[in-house]
Parts: C-alpha cells; structure tokens; sequence
C-alpha cells in the first residue's frame, strides 16, 4: 500500500487545533480527518465517526490489550484517547493525506513511528493568560467542576508548551485568520513541494 503524508496538529487544549484543523480540511485537497478514539463524554453537536470514536474506557484498554492502536495515550487520570491502526491505513488506501488532531505526545509518538512521511505542528496560544481564557470561553458554565477542569489543562499546557521544539514547526495561534493562512502554507508546501 502506498503511504501518504501525515500532519500531525498538537497544542494544548484550547491552543485553536480544531479551528486550524477545520481549516485545513477545507482548503487543502486530498487531506483527510483521522477519527480517534476517546473514553471522554460527547459534547453538544460532536458526533460519534465524526469528531471522536466515543468508547467505554474497558472498550478501549481492549483495543490496547489487541495492539489495535498506532499510539495512544492516557491524557487524563481515566481519560484515553488514541489513533487505530485501521484508521491510518483506510485513509492511505483511498489514496489521501492525513491530518491528526491530536494530543502533544501522541503526536510525538506517530512523528517517531512515521518519521519520513509526517510533518508535525505544534501550535501554541501567546501566554497561558489567553489559554485560560480561551478555556474559561469552552467551559462557560461558572461551576466548581469547570473551574477544575480549566486548573487541569493550565497545569498541562505549562508542561505541554515544553515539547514544542520536539516538533518540526510551531504556529503561535494570536491572530486567528494569521494562524489558518501560515497552516495552510506550511501544509500545502509539505504536501504538494516534497513529493
């Protein structure tokens, strides 16, 4: 089977991986989302196939047990999430690129394991003041659970922003419409000019 490429988006939560994500599926042909799987609970419009493979947590320790994953990743205290293995190899079969939006070490993990065929972003906001705010935006409902939820992934993305220079690029997300057209260039360019 023919490999394609393989972009790899990293940052911390709240850091714009999906916005930049949506954007480059739009605008750069031939590229195609790699679902993964996640033991977290749907949120309002995502949906499963679409966004993330929701599974039970003892669903996914299965899947590791069976070695159906290309990486994966405990994130969170009880929280996984992961690239099968099926996945990638759907994708390549139908003769496109992939882009992964994805957690900082598992992008460092498909950047090992495809180190000839991946390009990897980090993309990373200007302060942790802005990512606080951009999660305090997520998580709108001012209740002790979301007020924690936000103190966890500050804390992760003080330890996340120290792999950026692990990554080949790293994409400072201030301004939105800045951030989309510098993807898109980098992106297009690893496809389209490295053949």
């Amino acid at each position: 089977m023919k490999k394609g490429k393989m972009i790899i988006l990293s940052g911390p939560s709240g850091s714009g991986k999906t916005t930049i994500s949506h954007c480059l599926l739009s605008e750069v042909p031939k590229l195609k989302f790699s679902v993964s799987c996640t033991t977290r609970s749907i949120r309002n419009n995502e949906i499963h196939g679409k966004d993330y493979y929701f599974l039970s947590t003892n669903s996914f320790i299965s899947k590791i047990k069976k070695s159906q994953f290309a990486e994966w990743e405990e994130v969170y205290p009880n929280l996984f999430y992961g690239t099968l293995k099926n996945e990638i190899f759907q994708i390549w079969k139908s003769n496109q690129h992939i882009l992964f939006d994805i957690d900082v070490k598992g992008g460092l993990n498909l950047k090992r394991k495809y180190p000839n065929n991946s390009l990897s972003i980090f993309i990373m906001v200007n302060s942790i003041k802005t990512l606080k705010e951009r999660l305090t935006k997520r998580y709108y409902k001012n209740s002790e659970e979301n007020k924690k939820n936000i103190n966890i992934r500050v804390n992760k993305a003080k330890e996340e922003n120290k792999f950026a220079n692990l990554f080949d690029f790293v994409l400072l997300n201030v301004d939105l419409f800045q951030a989309k057209k510098k993807a898109i260039q980098i992106v297009s360019n690893f496809i389209y000019e490295n053949k």
